[in-house]
């Protein structure tokens, strides 16, 4: 049995929550800090920080998201986590974790670690059952911003440095700018347009909450990219300690707008390094051994993000783990579905 314990922090370590975050194994992850758990209460959640104590090592710091289901209780999600050395560490946390949400009324637990996929069959072997992932890179593209801005822009791909050039040449400029009510407006129309029979939207609200959430905790930056008076590509990127993370953006689709979006990134590159952070993650990309093929629906975004980098780190996946029986049975044959199923209906929501 696990000696590691698991309960909720205190008022003292709630008041450093993303310094404990940072202090992980591996840096830590923005999915699990402050601003994206409190970000998460428009969607119904309800955001539990955990600490889970590991007798002669040092405590992980774990943010949860619960979602109440009628009659059944809490499912519980760990957003990229939990955190931990190696897979027996990560399976020591998520043991912990269980026992905690169970005690608390949970029914089911799930995880999205940031172990390599070799530790899927210790999961499985434990328990774990695959499931849908929710945080949206289970493959993607880690840049390293280390060093100086010239160190950081000579590592780049050859490809993603010539079209940075050509946009120079080309009058692009590419502002950091406030998430003013308005500029987020301009985002979300450019979101829209590029999500047309590709990608679902959440309304407009959500993301104005979550990237002015992310502004006023001085965790997050807008980023608009332009030729005079026309708008070419937007983005917003997010920081937790060493790391910063790409979470929205589009561009329009204009061949005239070449360079705009390696331009834009380039820009968000620059902010992570003067921010001191070490590894920004463009936040999805085909699964490596899918990287070539052109049928798969992130190719066209692969080959872009790759052009900075082109190494794919692949993430073990999404699982989960029954806490109560009975109740876990009711929502895999029916809970899911109905509750999939309202969200779109009622909020318009894919994501309930």
């Amino acid at each position: 049995m696990s000696a590691a314990v698991a309960r909720l922090a205190e008022p003292r370590e709630l008041e450093r929550w993303d310094a404990l975050i940072a202090q992980n194994p591996g840096g830590g992850e923005v999915w699990s800090g402050d601003a994206y758990l409190e970000a998460k209460r428009h969607g119904g959640y309800r955001p539990y920080r955990v600490l889970v104590e590991r007798p002669g090592r040092p405590s992980l710091a774990i943010g949860a998201l619960a979602k109440r289901v009628p009659l059944l209780g809490e499912w519980w999600h760990l957003p990229a986590g939990p955190p931990g050395e190696d897979a027996q560490a990560v399976l020591e946390a998520a043991g912990a974790v269980a026992a905690l949400a169970r005690s608390l009324g949970a029914f089911l637990l799930k995880i999205e670690p940031r172990s390599d996929p070799g530790a899927a069959p210790a999961l499985r072997a434990a328990g774990y059952r695959d499931t849908v992932r929710i945080v949206p890179n289970p493959s993607t593209i880690l840049v390293d911003v280390d060093g100086t801005e010239d160190e950081v822009f000579a590592r780049l791909g050859k490809k993603a440095r010539n079209s940075i050039n050509r946009a120079r040449r080309d009058g692009i400029e590419v502002r950091r700018v406030a998430a003013s009510d308005e500029n987020c407006a301009v985002l979300y129309r450019l979101l829209r347009e590029t999500a047309e029979g590709r990608f679902v939207l959440r309304e407009e609200r959500y993301y104005r909450e979550f990237w002015q959430r992310f502004e006023r905790s001085g965790d997050g930056q807008l980023f608009f990219a332009s030729r005079g008076d026309e708008l070419l590509a937007g983005a917003f990127a997010m920081a937790l300690g060493e790391k910063t993370t790409y979470k929205d953006g589009a561009s329009i689709r204009d061949k005239s707008a070449y360079g705009a979006s390696h331009a834009l990134q380039w820009e968000v590159l620059r902010w992570a390094n003067e921010r001191g952070a070490r590894v920004h993650d463009l936040c999805g990309a085909p699964p490596s051994d899918r990287a070539d093929d052109r049928e798969h629906p992130l190719h066209g975004v692969g080959q872009f993000k790759r052009s900075f980098q082109p190494r794919i780190t692949d993430y073990v996946g999404a699982f989960e783990l029954p806490l109560r029986p009975w109740a876990y049975g009711c929502w895999v044959r029916l809970g899911d579905r109905i509750a999939r199923r309202w969200s779109l209906a009622v909020r318009k929501d894919p994501y309930y």
